[in-house]
């Protein structure tokens, strides 16, 4: 697999645990309401999800990351320009998804999902970033909210998902010495494994992975107005 090399810029961002507030699901179940810092949104999440910076209370367990840019802070040029985040925001409003966060992520997995407080977003997967001997689960959104890019990133340490499916997995002891990888790395398995988790197909822990972050989507309610 081939990846750009290059580093993250570091925007103007938020990206914190902020205050919860405990609430009761219309199922009856107790989640708790995590406000996104100037959007006017909130997500209603499970007690035990960890919210960045928070660590997993099981090492196994996804955790989850908000980030907030203001548009205005994008520079002109760098890894992820004005330009680029303006380019995707119009085409997330005709329907297409883009990706723009600087070379990672899967591109050509990308889709552009309802979001119940209206408005859409875009949703792709990160398997590998930037270089063969990279593997790593991550599902992110990324939607706009008045002036703002909100990017929402759901990460799963691959443990248990390369014990219950192996066949997606090997070994590269010429580069990557012990580290496990994806067998034969290359788009093809990437979009195998992806169709696999979205169908449910795959084992308890990556299904849980993919259904557990579609369920923070849907979570997303507008509670005030965007500032």
């Amino acid at each position: 697999m081939v990846r750009r090399t290059s580093c993250w810029l570091v925007v103007a961002a938020v990206c914190c645990l902020v205050a919860t507030i405990p609430v009761q699901s219309a199922n009856g179940q107790q989640t708790r309401e995590v406000p996104i810092p100037g959007t006017g949104l909130s997500l209603h999440l499970p007690p035990g999800l960890a919210v960045a910076p928070q660590k997993p209370a099981h090492a196994g367990d996804a955790t989850l990351s908000i980030t907030v840019e203001s548009l205005r802070n994008f520079p002109r040029d760098g890894v992820v320009t004005k330009a680029e985040v303006q380019a995707q925001r119009t085409a997330l409003a005709k329907g297409q998804a883009t990706v723009a966060d600087g070379g990672g992520g899967e591109a050509g997995l990308a889709e552009v999902v309802a979001l119940p407080a209206g408005g859409s977003a875009v949703l792709y997967p990160v398997y590998s970033e930037f270089e063969i001997c990279d593997l790593r689960l991550e599902l992110v959104a990324v939607f706009f909210a008045g002036e703002r890019r909100v990017t929402l990133r759901y990460s799963l340490p691959p443990a248990a998902v390369v014990k219950e499916d192996p066949g997606y997995f090997g070994h590269d002891k010429a580069n990557c010495g012990s580290a496990v990888i994806w067998r034969q790395p290359g788009p093809e398995v990437l979009k195998r494994f992806h169709e696999a988790v979205k169908a449910g197909h795959l084992g308890p822990a990556a299904n849980a992975w993919y259904t557990g972050f579609r369920a923070v989507l849907a979570s997303l309610q507008q509670t005030t107005p965007a500032r």
